[in-house]
């Protein structure tokens, strides 16, 4: 069975307004550069400016205390009530209570976290 012949619709736009605008044609001599005909060329960019590059935050004080249950490493917090539980900030395990780290020495027998070896 042959296929019907397809019909071809011609555009009812005005050929100017199909025209895509092109590039500049190259030629092989040096400084001779051939535009287009049509609508003008937008502007080449503005040069972008250097990079922006936010200062570094401070570095975070050193671990002083190992979370045994993890391994992670914390320091406990300065500004605490004596009775407030400290927690491992990577597992939420409780290591024990403010006052005992803040003994001195501190209780290790009631504590679930070790000093950092330095």
């Amino acid at each position: 069975m042959a296929s019907p012949a397809r019909r071809v619709r011609k555009s009812t736009l005005p050929d100017a307004m199909t025209e895509t605008s092109r590039r500049p044609i190259l030629h092989l001599k040096l400084g001779t550069v051939v535009k287009p005909m049509g609508p003008a060329a937008a502007p080449p960019p503005a040069p972008r400016p250097a990079a922006f590059k936010p200062a570094r935050p401070p570095a975070p004080p050193p671990a002083t205390w190992k979370c045994r249950p993890c391994g992670s490493g914390f320091t406990p917090p300065e500004v605490a009530a004596e009775t407030d539980a400290v927690r491992c900030p990577s597992c939420n395990a409780k290591l024990g209570l403010v006052r005992d780290f803040r003994g001195d020495p501190p209780n290790l027998d009631r504590l679930r976290a070790r000093p950092v070896k330095r």
